[in-house]
């Protein structure tokens, strides 16, 4: 018997008001609710900030992680902050279009979305421009 995978957490960068969170890339999105899973005790303290998602490591989502990305922005809200996603590929841009969730969740085609301090360390990919 196996031992099962060690855990890999995202990437977290935190500054000012803002979070960006970079998905691991390589897991195995079937049925099991990986973001979640990913995204576990990360979002807890969202009270008016901006938290950003980046998908440039994801290329599917199940209907359950939908709900979960729903959940999170009714949470993120609610709490006064914002929630964006970008780096989303063209399948995952089209599965957020076909189920019309691109209506309610902010989402940013150009991989940037503009904030009112730079990255940490001067991190490349600042995100520069906001779409909704």
């Amino acid at each position: 018997m196996t031992s099962p995978p060690p855990l890999v957490l995202p990437k977290v960068e935190r500054s000012g008001n803002v979070t960006i969170i970079t998905f691991i890339p390589n897991a195995i999105r079937d049925v099991d609710n990986v973001i979640a899973r990913e995204l576990l005790g990360l979002t807890d303290d969202t009270g008016e900030r901006h938290v950003l998602l980046d998908f440039s490591n994801v290329d599917y989502l199940n209907s359950i992680e939908l709900g979960t990305l729903i959940a999170l922005h009714k949470q993120v809200k609610g709490a006064g902050g914002r929630l964006t996603l970008f780096n989303l590929s063209d399948q995952v841009f089209e599965l957020f279009t076909i189920t019309r969730l691109d209506t309610l969740l902010g989402i940013c085609r150009e991989g940037a979305v503009r904030r009112s301090e730079p990255l940490p360390n001067g991190t490349p990919g600042a995100p520069a421009s906001t779409a909704k």
